[in-house]
């Protein structure tokens, strides 16, 4: 095995590589790499021959140092794996990709819209968005206060008055509280 076969390995190891190349890629890679008075490295001559082959990232890093290129390569690896959401790379056609970000952007807009009407977001997954809206006092909860409160009022007059407020406001209190239920929704990525 020789330096080019092995570096190849090792960028398919690191995953710099996205795939082994084909027979003609190899044999073109390998002699534009051991090209008499050719100094570049082994990732510029398989982006010369086949830059399919390479992840997009690591096209973007080498333009940099090699050992710089190296660190930033394994820094950027780590991030992907702990990443829970990641998104797997896959070729999209144009029109395709153009559609899903605009189907991105709507339900971007459609959150922001969410949040500033006191909505709270729950969880945000790689399926969609999950929001809870803010709690609502119902009709009873209302009539239940309301009454309590003038029930309170009452209570100078006699003492009957005020306990049957008191209960009223505890029962509204606690409609509100326990058996209200906040609205929740979700919103599919595409």
């Amino acid at each position: 095995m020789d330096k080019t076969e092995r570096e190849l390995r090792d960028m398919l190891e690191d995953r710099r590589l996205v795939r082994w190349p084909t027979e003609p890629q190899w044999n073109a890679i390998w002699l534009a790499a051991n090209a008499t008075g050719y100094t570049g490295t082994v990732s510029a001559a398989v982006h010369s021959i086949a830059p399919d082959l390479l992840d997009a990232d690591w096209v973007g890093l080498m333009g940099v140092e090699a050992d710089q290129a190296k660190m930033m390569w394994s820094e950027l690896r780590l991030r992907r794996s702990v990443s829970p959401f990641r998104r797997g790379r896959r070729a999209v056609a144009p029109s395709q990709s153009a559609a899903d970000q605009d189907a991105a952007a709507a339900l971007q807009q459609h959150v922001a819209e969410l949040v500033a009407k006191k909505w709270e977001v729950v969880s945000d997954g790689p399926s969609g968005v999950q929001l809870r809206a803010p709690r609502k006092m119902r009709n009873f909860d209302w009539l239940a206060l309301g009454l309590g409160l003038l029930c309170f009022g009452l209570g100078f007059l006699t003492v009957l008055a005020y306990g049957f407020g008191l209960v009223l406001v505890s029962l509204g209190l606690l409609d509100y509280f326990v058996f209200t239920k906040a609205e929740t929704t979700f919103l599919p990525r595409a």
